[in-house]
This record gives C-alpha cells, sequence and structure tokens, in this order.
C-alpha cells in the first residue's frame, strides 16, 4: 500500500506541475487496504472524453515516467482491480447541506434484499434526522454496473464531528421517541442481508479531476 501511495502521490505532483490531469477522480482510502478513484459523469460518452484526455495528457509525459509510475502502481496494489458504475440514490440520502464525497469518513457497503423497500424504510429516519438536525450527512449510491451493493458514505467536516455525534437511535429519538425510533431502525436494517463498515480518509493530493 505505502509503494501504491508514494508512486501516485509522485505522479500527481508530475501532472500538476506540468498542468495536466490524469482524469483518475478523487482518491479515497477505504479501510487500511483498499483505495477507489471515483470520478463523476452524467452520460456513458462522457466516459469516451475522459480516456481521451487521459490519452492526451499522458502522452505529453515521457513514457519512462508513465510506464515506472504503471509498474509501482500495479506491483503495490493485490489484484483484483475493478471498476464499478454508481449510480446516485437520493431517496437513499440525507444531505441537509450537500456535502460532497471530499468530507467522507465512513462508507458502509450493504447487500440490500431485492425485495425490500429500502428508500421506503429510510425516508421516515432522514426526515427525523433532518428534524433533529443531526451534523453527520448521508450521500448513498447503487453499483448498477458491479457489485449490485449498496454505498452509503457517511459525510462530516471532521472525524472529530462524527465521533462528538449522538447515536442514529438517540437523535430519531429525539424527534419520534424511542420507541417508535427502534421500530423504524430495525424495519430498516431489516431490508440488508450483510454490512461492512469501514473508515474513509479522502486525498486531494493523490486525485486528478
Amino acid at each position: 500500500m505505502a509503494q501504491f501511495e508514494a508512486a501516485r502521490l509522485s505522479f500527481a505532483q508530475l501532472l500538476r506541475a506540468r498542468g495536466l490531469s490524469d482524469r483518475r477522480g478523487l482518491y479515497l482510502k477505504i479501510g487500511a487496504h483498499t483505495y477507489y478513484s471515483v470520478l463523476s459523469f452524467g452520460r456513458f460518452a462522457e466516459l469516451d472524453r475522459v480516456r481521451a484526455d487521459r490519452v492526451r495528457a499522458l502522452a505529453k509525459i515521457d513514457k519512462s515516467l508513465t510506464d515506472e509510475y504503471d509498474r509501482l502502481s500495479d506491483d503495490g496494489l493485490t489484484f483484483p482491480h475493478a471498476s464499478e458504475i454508481w449510480s446516485e440514490a437520493p431517496g437513499l440520502s440525507y444531505l441537509p447541506t450537500g456535502r460532497r464525497l471530499t468530507e467522507a469518513v465512513q462508507v458502509v457497503i450493504e447487500d440490500v434484499k431485492p425485495t425490500a423497500d429500502y428508500e421506503a424504510a429510510w425516508k421516515p429516519i432522514a426526515e427525523a434526522l433532518k428534524k433533529a438536525q443531526y451534523p453527520v450527512e448521508r450521500r448513498t449510491y447503487f453499483s448498477s454496473y458491479g457489485s449490485g451493493r449498496t454505498l452509503s458514505f457517511w459525510l462530516a467536516p471532521s472525524v472529530a464531528v462524527v465521533k462528538a455525534a449522538p447515536t442514529l437511535l438517540q437523535a430519531v429519538s429525539s424527534v419520534v421517541g424511542a420507541e417508535k425510533a427502534t421500530a423504524l431502525l430495525d424495519a430498516w436494517r431489516a431490508c440488508v442481508t450483510s454490512s461492512q463498515e469501514l473508515d474513509v480518509e479522502a486525498r486531494p493530493e493523490m486525485s486528478a479531476y
């Protein structure tokens, strides 16, 4: 992991020094052993432009440097390397101020039951969080081309804000009462067959848009 990080940092610095971008997007460190590079697009045709922009940028750098970057990156990462296309799910999010992935502090990766109405279960919780002015926001995606999982990023200005925030149960209970809050959260969690929580660290110094 350290080898990959060093290689990416060095290459990103080289790109910036030359006013170039390889369009790899935002780098997010997921847990201790994984990186996501996330790039937003609205239409599939935009992917062709991203590839073309990357080719043009890399053509302006000595091939020995790009080859060395590729070698160090590939040697420093464990296979498999995977690409996915995520669709944003506003109905599964909670974004009173519209925080972005650059403020992600945790991701919850879930397998949702195909017959579950996950959005309907989440809606009253999100409404209660808004009324409670819950300080940690949530931006959710569905991996429509890839794992088929739901990925919810919890967003805050800092980890300290997350640690100081009440639990979901406490926040929802402050609006609807403890009994109803417990029932809402139980119904929401019943939509999920498996769940994994991982810390997230945005790495803007490695990123290129």
